[in-house]
């Protein structure tokens, strides 16, 4: 994993993935308040669009980093880079960086000159400086909601519903987040996991969302 994004400036995620069948588990997941000692606040709902880049010689893919800009029904819209993924069943981890932005619209080409600066020294050697243009998007809505463990903050719980399109061809699915926050500890999650797993069986997600995007569109 490159040294380059393990840096003061990059903060680990860690999350859990989870498919969710149907929208019956869906809903019911939504509805859920309470697993054991562990309680989910009421839900945020986003309309969330994020859309890819890479340069013309697929520098970010190749050395499998991510680079994402994300618009928010609320507002707020962020540029993040992630690294590689390690993956152990439903557990993601990887170091990324996120800074939030001021864009009204998907950037048609990403530079020095429109990427935040921090972002850009760590990808300029993988791009050759290239400019990068977007790849695909994706449509999420996501119900996020607050995990804690008693008054404590553990992490960020949101159920997904994730588009893809391309033409006339459409692949919808759902899916249940669990992310890691610095005041929550990894045992909580394992046990947080453990309990929900009893309550409502789901099988862990080992593909992140940009990796079957990226097979769904290049199927076209």
């Amino acid at each position: 994993m490159p040294r380059a994004l393990l840096s003061a400036a990059s903060k680990m995620e860690i999350e859990a993935k989870f498919t969710i069948p149907d929208a019956n588990v869906a809903r019911r997941l939504r509805s859920l308040t309470r697993c054991d000692a562990f309680t989910l606040t009421a839900p945020q709902a986003l309309q969330v669009r994020d859309t890819f880049f890479d340069s013309a010689a697929r520098g970010l893919r190749a050395t499998r980093h991510v680079l994402r800009v994300r618009f928010r029904s609320d507002g707020k819209t962020f540029i993040t880079l992630k690294a590689p993924t390690q993956k152990n069943g439903a557990l993601h981890r990887r170091p990324e960086i996120e800074v939030p932005v001021v864009l009204t619209r998907v950037p048609k080409i990403l530079t020095r000159a429109n990427l935040p600066a921090r972002i850009y020294k760590l990808i300029a050697q993988k791009i050759n400086d290239a400019p990068l243009r977007p790849l695909f998007s994706i449509s999420q809505t996501r119900h996020v909601r607050v995990l804690k463990n008693g008054r404590r903050i553990i992490g960020e719980w949101s159920v997904d519903r994730v588009e893809f399109r391309a033409g006339a061809r459409r692949h919808a699915f759902y899916e249940l987040e669990v992310e890691l926050k610095k005041t929550g500890t990894e045992q909580e999650l394992a046990e947080f996991i453990a309990t929900l797993q009893k309550q409502i069986h789901l099988e862990p997600q080992r593909a992140g969302k940009f990796e079957r995007a990226l097979t769904f569109y290049q199927a076209t």
